[in-house]
């Protein structure tokens, strides 16, 4: 029971928002959408749940199979499917700023980790990628994070749903008229959506081939961000 307490406290330390990896600089397009009048306060509820079933859910398949590589005992088969994970999830994000800022986020929290406790499997999972020039993104990296740490599948990828959650609020926050209160509302409301995204990733991260992402006002959010005369965020 100890080492699940011990296994519990540091992925919260991880799924921190706080966390020292940059997330707090990246809107996601989101930035985009507000400026443009596509998303406001009056509809936030329904963007982000919607937001949640599709994108949240794709996510989350790739954390899952992220941490189901912790595994993997054979190094060159570990190092075969980290980058073919990573691959296939680069190319389901069309937007260049929205790939970047995953690969980012990603590559950095293992970097984190890395000076946290070294492990094998992040150094090569880090050096792999650098290697191969593929870009490591960051459900898949939190997936791995979550299985180094001992924290059981289904538990890691809704620490990575709720970070996600709390991390589009946040955004939200410094881009609408919206409150503490309204956005404490707003996670508390959305949390059985996380259920239900969570159960449906592990669903289709059985049939990989039937999977699909399409979230086409978000990812134009994305692509149209740098242009913008004034920006908060770097995506």
């Amino acid at each position: 029971m100890h080492t699940d307490h011990l296994a519990l406290l540091r992925l919260m330390q991880l799924s921190d928002s706080a966390l020292p990896v940059g997330a707090a600089a990246h809107s996601f397009g989101l930035e985009t959408l507000v400026a443009e009048g596509l998303l406001d306060v009056a509809h936030l509820e329904l963007f982000l749940k919607d937001y949640l079933e599709e994108v949240g859910t794709v996510e989350s398949i790739f954390c899952r199979l992220g941490h189901r590589l912790v595994c993997e005992s054979d190094q060159a088969l570990f190092t075969e499917q980290w980058l073919a994970l990573n691959r296939r999830l680069s190319a389901l994000k069309m937007a260049r700023e929205s790939r970047v800022a995953s690969a980012t986020l990603g590559r950095r929290l293992l970097q984190l980790l890395h000076n946290l406790e070294e492990t094998l499997v992040v150094s090569l999972a880090l050096q792999s990628a650098k290697a191969a020039a593929i870009e490591t993104h960051y459900s898949a990296a939190f997936g791995l994070v979550g299985g180094i740490v001992g924290v059981d599948e289904t538990m890691t990828t809704l620490a990575y749903l709720q970070q996600s959650l709390t991390g589009l609020v946040s955004v939200c926050q410094r881009l609408l008229p919206l409150g503490q209160s309204q956005a404490s509302w707003l996670i508390w409301h959305i949390k059985p959506v996380l259920l239900t995204v969570a159960g449906r990733s592990e669903e289709v991260a059985a049939a990989l081939d039937e999977m699909s992402m399409c979230a086409p006002l978000v990812e134009l959010g994305s692509m149209r961000h740098p242009f913008m005369a004034t920006r908060l965020f770097i995506s």
